[in-house]
């Protein structure tokens, strides 16, 4: 139980191994005790859950656990998409949600991320400070103590097993009172309603609606099931769908929309002649894309095909904030347009910070995560399919086309991600090596200058750089690079492996 820490976007961990009933109930009282310290208990909180295995008794246990201190619990119905939750956060004006997922991850994981009350991901403070609370709910003598007061609500848990597991509509509204206490109450929700009034104001539907496209939906058995199908379909856009059901084992696979796990999605777009297929990861919060030639779009593709769509065809102006793993592109471009950009630590904590803080218009990271001024300072695959969308009706062109004429503007570099995985002893040995690693040209590129913001990135003469991260949970190396050219992505690679001994 001692290694339960809040990563980049939550804690993870194996079912049945870490991710237990008892440590789910410990992490919880640990949140709620954050709360009563920022004297926001009183305002309630969201509890949502995705696809995977013993979701929905997970969240009965945390909703327990939360009301046992007194607090409202708002839980879904069925299974939803973090960004539908967090959205929810906003709509229902409480002090945060508990969001069960673990995202990407593969099916034996589950996960517990915390979205505070302005519905972004929690800060380091914020996760620090649980993570310092949760260590008073992990001493032995208050296991026992939780172990025993779980005794006392197992009538209750089981009241709330069944209405989760009934689905119908006695639990479509309504309290639920699962304990001796006049503020222990429950609500249900179901947070689609509000969130697709809210898209509707964001995303222009009259323009879908005169040029609605063919269009393939790969929903990969995640918690994204049925929310694009029902905001496109009134708007004419033709429809097939994939993996559209709920498999907690995603099929074998693992639920990312990246190149590797999109072939099916390429082969039905190809086949069917659609205009764009669209996939979504297990909570719905990263978007991956085929483009109707087949060819596969990741973020940093749709980040720059959105900054452009955005200042042409919206006149949004402003600044753009990018994570520093993501694409130079969106400098290139937003220096074009004369707009600010930022550069941030990977995570989309961060991001999202700068969308509340500095209202920034557009923000995304190279691994999926993207949002938009007016919306929540959270990643969101679906508002981001749908912005795809928005894209294609408005501009009436291919992607293809739409890089074409960025081209003309701005030079396109193209980049890619390694994971180069190690032994512990060589992780730490290189670690060290990077604390004054500062190379005077790797693969014939002059290095120009280092940046530390996170990691080791270079800069190199003629606009090329490498960024190389270290994995918190692994032995492993990120190595990210962007080059003119493809065949320079590998020299660079081949360079740094060879400089760094791995």
């Amino acid at each position: 139980m001692h290694k339960i820490k809040f990563g980049t976007d939550g804690w993870r961990a194996v079912i049945a191994d870490e991710f237990t009933v008892s440590n789910v109930r410990a992490v919880t009282h640990a949140i709620a005790s954050f709360l009563e310290e920022e004297k926001r208990e009183s305002d309630g909180v969201v509890v949502g859950y995705d696809n995977r295995f013993l979701a929905e008794e997970f969240a009965a246990h945390c909703s327990l656990a939360l009301m046992s201190r007194g607090i409202k619990v708002y839980l879904c119905q069925r299974p939803a998409p973090t960004p539908a939750v967090a959205f929810a956060v906003t709509h229902w004006k409480t002090a945060g949600a508990v969001m069960f997922t673990a995202s990407h991850n593969p099916s034996r994981y589950q996960g517990i991320k915390f979205i505070p009350h302005y519905a972004g991901p929690a800060m380091p403070e914020e996760t620090d400070r649980i993570s310092e609370l949760l260590s008073y709910y992990l001493q032995e003598e208050n296991k026992e103590k939780d172990e025993k007061d779980q005794k006392m609500f197992n009538e209750r848990l089981n009241q709330l097993r069944d209405l989760l597991d009934e689905n119908n509509e006695e639990t479509e509204s309504g309290t639920f009172n699962g304990l001796d206490s006049p503020k222990a109450s429950l609500e249900f929700i179901e947070p689609a309603g509000p969130y697709f009034e809210h898209l509707e104001k964001i995303i222009d539907v009259q323009a879908i609606a005169a040029a609605p496209p063919f269009v393939v939906i790969d929903a990969m058995h995640g918690a994204g099931i049925g929310y694009l199908e029902a905001f496109l379909g009134p708007l004419g856009c033709s429809m097939e769908v994939i993996r559209g059901y709920r498999d907690p084992f995603f099929g074998g696979g693992l639920p990312d929309p990246s190149r590797a796990n999109l072939e099916k999605l390429r082969g039905l777009v190809l086949e069917l002649q659609a205009g764009v297929g669209l996939a979504l990861d297990g909570d719905a919060d990263r978007l991956g894309v085929i483009g109707p030639d087949g060819e596969y779009l990741g973020a940093n593709e749709i980040l720059t095909l959105f900054l452009e769509h955005l200042v042409q065809n919206r006149k949004w102006q402003g600044v753009v904030v990018r994570t520093v793993a993501t694409t130079h592109n969106l400098d290139r471009l937003a220096g074009y347009y004369n707009l600010g950009l930022q550069e941030t630590p990977v995570g989309f904590k961060y991001i999202g910070q700068v969308l509340r803080e500095q209202e920034a218009f557009l923000g995304g990271e190279e691994s999926g995560g993207v949002s938009i001024r007016g919306h929540i300072p959270e990643k969101d695959g679906i508002m981001a399919a749908l912005l795809f969308v928005e894209m294609l009706a408005v501009t009436g062109k291919r992607p293809d086309e739409l890089f074409g004429e960025i081209g003309k503007k701005v030079k396109l570099f193209c980049s890619n991600r390694w994971d180069i995985h190690t032994s512990h002893h060589k992780k730490e040995e290189v670690l060290q090596k990077l604390e004054t690693w500062h190379p005077a040209s790797i693969a014939g590129l002059e290095v120009e200058k280092i940046n530390r913001i996170d990691g080791l990135k270079a800069h190199m003469k003629g606009g090329s750089w490498f960024l190389i991260r270290s994995s918190g949970t692994e032995d492993l190396f990120r190595i990210y690079i962007e080059a003119p050219e493809e065949t320079l992505l590998e020299e660079l690679k081949n360079g740094v492996r060879q400089e760094l001994g791995i």
